[in-house]
């Protein structure tokens, strides 16, 4: 049989593995998919051995995620119809799925403490929706007082909602309130005795303009709490473990020196004295970092876990892939440096770690990797029988200088197709603060097949590159961004001779929808372009997008009411060079996206459509600023071929 390469319908096909969880020596996790049928993501529990030997856990309803898994049981957070998640319960060995009655309320977050004595889940209680798929009947009128009052991905934002911590135990049934807040927190970790929980919340939640995002420590015996955080009053943390003896927190996170964009470390937190150590101040790589690819579901988010009292493992992103250290308070080592991206992990034992990783020509896979020996084994691969009949583009590396010297690094997928000439697909990354890199993307394999060469590049401002590196692109956006974009596509065209230079595309989504027009309101080398979600008005955009009046200051420079704010958004705006633009554009835009609201393509679709522009634009209902990586899975797919549909129609440049 002949091996085709990855068709658009794949999508329902292809399966990602998230949140693992190593109990009972067997590997537990979320094993996702996207459903045609309903238009929607599943997301079922399976579990394997060290031999591969799979047990199916739970498929209680659509979603199945959270597994916190005890000697005799997998608890985990299931949403069965419209309302949340619920807590259940099932055996590990199989059997029926009891639910643990949260009436009214959303659970998620499930930890289960070491001792299998407690099990912790934080709920969330409102009557507000965020959105609605289709007009409600006596719909009623919706009241906004806070700054922060949307985020995209959701909606919008209860005013009137509890978050509450909750336990089960399992030896009596009963479920217990532990505290309760009117404003959100993450659940991180719990003692393995289950007396002490960590969790993450804004250090002053009245404060819409305050992000510090601090670590807390609650003795539930005591009913008190600990900022483990508080020597770093504007830090930003996205995680924390408790050790096993519960004497030490491992964070991650930033003194926000470079505000959000600070590159994050691993910090040790004295439980008792409150002493916090960075561990990994020299270390180049970025403890968080966010890789621009459309394949990862179900993230668990753990960033850190504990090998044993002293020891931690934890994930870095090193130019354009992820790293497995394990570190204490002598210093850290590299365990795993493979060409992959560590979606999630767990701790096996004090020797070994389970990792679900992807790579770009590996869309997931559960690896078991050996401390000591510095060497992992893969143990399943969901998509193995799918692979056996399909061959993925193979990704060639090349690196190339900027205009200036500095050195870059980028890829080329070969189009599947037998042509001597390919057209060439030159495709802008989102962020700009994430990255490019060895990981799976559905979207660019498809294209390959659809008979595009598709280049990708890093250009300054992406994370895992240093903290310079990523600072480069702030109050500079379209130069050194814009002409290391550029200077890859030359790069590509000279060491690639299949590429035709008389066909050339481009596109991108979000800051690549913001690079994409740009580009064609300052060249005109392009066949086509086709711009997703784009930030095009930067003065607009301040006071409509859900981070807007935040985040434009931040790239920009100034605040729009500065001095010399106006002119800045605007001398920075794609939609200034519209009366420039040639090129034949398509804008695909989500009509509920909140990051970049539809109405930035409107604005560029009216100005370069009243200026004679071949341009048309594509609304995308029922779809936030994520839709190629979280939106609906028939929108997903049709994305893809609305954008070969307009490059067909325009098969070269325009004199």
């Amino acid at each position: 049989m002949t091996a085709t390469g990855v068709q658009a319908q794949d999508l329902f096909r292809l399966k990602a593995l998230s949140q693992p969880v190593a109990a009972n020596d067997r590997f537990y996790f979320v094993e996702n998919h996207m459903d045609q049928a309903s238009d929607g993501y599943r997301a079922d529990l399976n579990s394997v051995d060290r031999a591969g030997h799979q047990q199916v856990v739970a498929t209680t309803g659509p979603l199945n995620v959270q597994p916190a898994v005890t000697a005799d049981t997998v608890f985990y957070a299931a949403k069965v119809d419209d309302a949340g998640a619920q807590l259940y319960a099932v055996p590990v060995t199989g059997g029926d799925a009891v639910a643990i009655a949260t009436p009214g309320e959303a659970v998620d977050t499930v930890i289960a403490a070491a001792d299998g004595q407690s099990v912790y889940f934080k709920t969330t209680a409102t009557t507000e929706r965020p959105k609605l798929p289709s007009p409600e009947a006596f719909p009623q009128p919706r009241h906004v007082e806070r700054l922060i009052n949307k985020a995209d991905g959701y909606g919008w934002l209860p005013l009137h909602v509890t978050y509450r911590l909750r336990r089960y135990v399992p030896a009596s049934g009963v479920v217990e309130e532990i505290f309760q807040r009117a404003s959100d927190f993450t659940l991180t970790s719990v003692s393995a005795d289950g007396g002490l929980v960590t969790y993450l919340h804004d250090d002053d939640p009245a404060d819409d303009q305050n992000f510090a995002h601090g670590a807390y420590c609650y003795d539930v015996t005591q009913g008190t709490e600990t900022d483990l955080t508080v020597s770093l009053q504007h830090g930003l943390f996205a995680d924390a473990t408790l050790s096993p003896d519960g004497n030490t927190v491992a964070l991650v996170g930033s003194d926000v020196q470079f505000d959000s964009q600070t590159v994050a470390n691993l910090y040790f937190a004295d439980r008792a004295t409150g002493k916090l150590t960075n561990l990994t101040a020299d270390l180049e790589a970025d403890c968080t970092s966010e890789f621009a690819a459309d394949w990862t579901q179900q993230p668990g988010g753990k960033l850190v876990r504990w090998l044993d009292d002293q020891q931690v493992a934890f994930t870095a992103a090193y130019h354009a892939h992820s790293q497995l250290y394990v570190g204490s308070v002598a210093g850290y080592q590299l365990v795993d440096d493979q060409a992959h991206e560590i979606v999630d992990f767990d701790v096996i034992d004090a020797g070994h770690v389970l990792l679900a990783v992807s790579a770009q020509t590996r869309p997931s896979e559960l690896q078991v990797v050996d401390v000591a020996q510095k060497e992992a084994q893969a143990i399943y691969n969901p998509n193995a029988a799918y692979e056996e009949s399909h061959q993925y583009a193979q990704p060639q590396h090349f690196d190339y200088q900027a205009a200036d010297g500095q050195a870059l690094e980028g890829w080329y997928l070969p189009a599947q197709t037998s042509a001597k000439k390919t057209p060439v697909l030159l495709y802008v990354h989102g962020g700009p603060h994430a990255n490019y890199g060895e990981t799976f993307f559905y979207e660019f394999q498809v294209h390959a097949s659809l008979g595009y060469g598709v280049v990708f590049v890093n250009p300054r401002g992406l994370t895992s590159y240093g903290q310079d590196f990523e600072n480069a692109v702030n109050e500079h956006y379209g130069e050194g961004d814009y002409t290391d974009v550029m200077s890859g596509l030359d790069a590509a065209l000279a060491q690639f001779p299949e590429l035709d230079a008389d066909r050339q595309y481009i596109a991108g989504g979000s800051y690549g929808g913001f690079m994409t027009l740009w580009t064609i309101g300052h060249n005109h080398r392009f066949a086509a372009a086709v711009a997703q979600r784009p930030v095009t008005n930067w003065i607009s955009l301040y006071g409509t997008s859900d981070i807007g009046f935040f985040f434009n200051p931040r790239e920009l420079g100034p605040d729009l009411f500065d001095k010399d704010g106006v002119a800045t958004f605007w001398q920075r705006s794609p939609l200034a060079y519209a009366p420039q633009v040639t090129t034949p554009i398509r804008l695909l835009h989500g009509e509920w996206d909140m990051r970049c609201p539809v109405t930035q393509s409107e604005e560029y679709f009216t100005a370069v459509k009243k200026a004679g522009v071949d341009a048309d634009f594509i609304r995308y209902p029922q779809s936030f600023h994520g839709v190629s990586r979280a939106g609906l899975p028939s929108l997903k797919m049709r994305r893809i071929l609305d954008m070969d549909e307009w490059f067909t129609a325009h098969p070269t440049r325009q004199a």
